[in-house]
C-alpha cells in the first residue's frame, strides 16, 4: 500500500482530516478521533472558575453518544450494512465503522451524531447500570487489574493512573448536566479530526468535512503536578491463576508535545534493544525458565506523563524485574552496537509497513499519529533519520532503574 498517496488538511471550522484513497479493498473506514479522554478531568473556565469531572466522564459520553432524540445509532449502521463501534483511552475518544457499501450515507450519520449529543436523566441512570457492569467485568481480567496496579505504582497524582471507566462510586456521581458541560469541553473542533481510508469518494468526503460545524470553549485543562519519583515500587494481588502475569512500568520525565514523534521512536529502540526476542536479557531469561516468549512493550507519553511497559507471564516474576533493571544499567554503560542499532532500525521499518498493509490498519494507525501531528511518512522518516546517539542518550538520561515499577497478579 502506497503511504504516498495521502490527503490531509484542515477544514474552515479547524476540523483536520487524513484522507487515504485507496483501490482494491473490499473495506471502507472512517474515524472521528475527539483528543480528549478519561486523563482530561481538571478544567479552569473563562472566569478562573475550576472544574472538576468524575471519573469515567469521557467513557459516559461514549456510551451515550450513539443514543440519539432520533433512536439508536448503532441500529442505523446495521441496517446501513455498517459495523460501528468506538473506544475511549486516556487521551482520546474515537468513533468508527467499517462498510463495504454506503459509505457516504454511513459517514454522514457517523458526522451527525458525534454533533449532537442527547442526554436524558433517564437514558443516563439506564446506561449507568450498564456502565457498572462493564466496570465489573474488567476487575476480572488480570491483565488489566495488573495494568492499573502498574500505573498506581508509578503515578500518585496524574489521571493517567485512573480507570477509564471510572469505579462505580465515581460513575454514580455523573449525571445528564455532568455530561452536557464535559462534551462542551471536549468536544471543540480544534480538537477533532477525521479519518477516511479505503476506496472513498475524497470530493464528497471533503465537502462533509467542510460541513462539520465550530465547536469552541473557553475552559482549559491542566493537570495536577506529578512528582518525578514513582509512587510504589511493587504491588501484588491474588487472583488464582496458574502462572503470575506481570507487569514492569519505568517512568520517564513528562514529555512536551514536539518531541512525542522523536522521543517514541527513540524510545522504541531503546526497549527492543533492553528486552526484545534477540537481547541478552530475553536469551538469559528463555535459558534459565523464567520466560517462554519475549516480554510485551509499548512506550506511551501524553500531556504531562511518560512510560515504557513490559508485560509477560512466568514464575519468577520478582527475579524476572530485578534482572531486567539490571540489564538496564549494564546498557546505560555499554550503549547500543552499530549491529543492534541498525538490526532495530529494520524492524521498526518493516513494522511500520505492515501497519499499511489495509484501510482499516492504515486508519487506526493514522488516528494514533494524529496525536502526534504526525502522518506514517513522517513516522518513516523519524525512524530512517534516527542516530545511535540519539537512541543512547535517551536509554542514559531518561530511562531509571530507580523509576522502575513491579505489578503482579497472582
Amino acid at each position: 500500500m502506497r503511504i504516498e498517496k495521502t490527503e490531509q488538511g484542515k477544514t474552515k471550522n479547524g476540523l483536520r482530516y487524513y484522507l487515504f484513497p485507496r483501490t482494491g479493498f473490499g473495506e471502507q473506514i472512517a474515524a472521528v478521533l475527539v483528543q480528549r479522554g478519561a486523563n482530561h478531568l481538571f478544567w479552569k473556565g473563562r472566569d478562573g472558575e475550576k472544574i472538576c469531572f468524575p471519573q469515567g466522564t469521557a467513557h459516559f459520553i461514549e456510551h451515550k453518544l450513539f443514543q440519539q432524540e432520533w433512536g439508536d445509532a448503532f441500529a442505523r449502521f446495521t441496517q446501513n450494512g455498517a459495523s460501528a463501534n468506538a473506544f475511549t483511552d486516556g487521551d482520546r475518544t474515537v468513533y468508527y465503522f467499517t462498510c463495504s457499501d454506503k459509505f457516504t450515507e454511513n459517514l454522514r450519520l457517523l458526522l451527525d451524531f458525534v454533533q449532537k449529543p442527547y442526554f436524558t436523566k433517564e437514558d443516563t441512570e439506564r446506561e449507568r447500570d450498564i456502565i457498572v457492569s462493564e466496570i465489573t467485568m474488567y476487575e476480572d481480567d488480570p491483565m488489566w487489574v495488573g495494568h492499573y496496579q502498574m500505573l498506581e505504582c508509578m503515578y500518585g497524582k496524574h489521571p493517567i493512573r485512573n480507570r477509564i471507566a471510572g469505579t462505580a462510586e465515581t460513575v454514580a456521581e455523573i449525571t445528564e448536566e455532568t455530561l452536557q458541560r464535559a462534551y462542551a469541553c471536549y468536544y471543540t473542533t480544534d480538537e477533532m479530526a477525521l479519518v477516511c481510508a479505503g476506496d472513498i469518494p475524497l470530493g464528497e468526503v471533503r465537502r462533509m468535512a467542510e460541513h462539520v460545524a465550530r465547536r469552541e470553549t473557553a475552559a482549559r485543562v491542566y493537570f495536577p503536578t506529578e512528582d518525578a519519583e514513582i509512587a510504589e515500587k511493587y504491588r501484588a494481588c491474588e487472583m488464582r491463576l496458574s502462572v503470575p502475569q506481570f507487569q514492569i512500568g519505568c517512568k520517564l520525565p513528562p514529555l512536551p508535545k514536539q518531541d512525542w514523534l522523536k522521543k517514541r521512536m527513540a524510545a522504541g529502540f531503546c526497549m527492543e534493544l533492553l528486552a526484545g526476542e534477540s537481547s541478552v536479557f530475553f536469551q538469559k531469561a528463555y535459558e534459565w525458565d523464567w520466560l517462554d516468549e519475549a516480554l510485551g512493550s509499548a512506550f506511551f507519553c501524553g500531556e504531562g506523563y511518560a512510560f515504557a511497559a513490559f508485560s509477560g507471564s512466568g514464575t519468577h516474576p520478582e527475579e524476572t524485574a530485578d534482572f531486567l533493571g539490571r540489564e538496564l544499567e549494564r546498557l546505560q554503560r555499554e550503549g547500543f552496537s552499530q549491529e543492534d542499532f541498525q538490526r532495530i532500525r529494520k524492524k521498526h521499518l518493516g513494522q511500520l509497513l505492515r501497519q499499511l498493509d489495509t484501510p482499516q490498519k492504515l486508519c487506526f494507525g493514522q488516528l494514533a499519529w494524529a496525536r502526534m501531528d504526525a502522518t506514517a511518512i513522517d513516522l518513516l522518516t523519524c525512524i530512517k533519520t534516527m542516530r545511535q546517539e540519539e537512541a543512547e542518550k535517551m536509554l542514559k538520561e531518561d530511562f531509571s532503574k530507580e523509576n522502575m515499577v513491579l505489578s503482579v497478579v497472582r
